[in-house]
């Protein structure tokens, strides 16, 4: 199994080699957060081990924002999807057609999308950044796809 590193370096990668669109730490966040979800209705398992946290404008993996934070609202450069990422096959299927389902959305789009799912709703408190487990993404995409 890829870490959430893996999975967001290959999507950058996917993002300058499959219909080339433009991917910001943003979008790369809601994707992670919407790759995670999928696999758990198509495999029945996790895509990595790493959670998220309900923040203002959706999930956020901490160690994929402390990451490229330094880009802003910036497309993330090429050269981040050219550093290797060890993933299995499925793996590698899951992300590309989550990417060819929601790449054409822009950041804002997803972050509207990701606030009308109960992991978030739930969480999210004034603010705060409190943890949303995966057991919650699970069940939530479990039950509604």
């Amino acid at each position: 199994m890829g870490t959430i590193m893996d999975a967001a370096k290959y999507l950058i990668y996917l993002s300058y080699n499959l219909k080339v669109r433009s991917l910001t730490p943003l979008k790369l966040q809601k994707i992670l957060y919407l790759s995670q979800g999928w696999s758990y209705v198509w495999d029945d398992r996790e895509l990595f081990l790493e959670e998220f946290e309900a923040w203002k404008y959706g999930p956020v993996n901490l160690e994929v924002y402390q990451y490229f934070k330094k880009y802003g609202s910036d497309e993330i450069p090429e050269w981040e999807g050219d550093k290797g990422f060890f993933l299995k096959e499925e793996e590698r299927e899951t992300l590309q057609v989550v990417w060819n389902s929601y790449s054409d959305q822009t950041a804002s789009q997803l972050v509207s999308l990701t606030h009308r799912h109960r992991p978030w709703i739930m969480n999210y408190i004034n603010g705060e950044r409190v943890r949303i487990s995966n057991e919650d993404i699970r069940d939530y995409f479990k039950e509604v796809y």
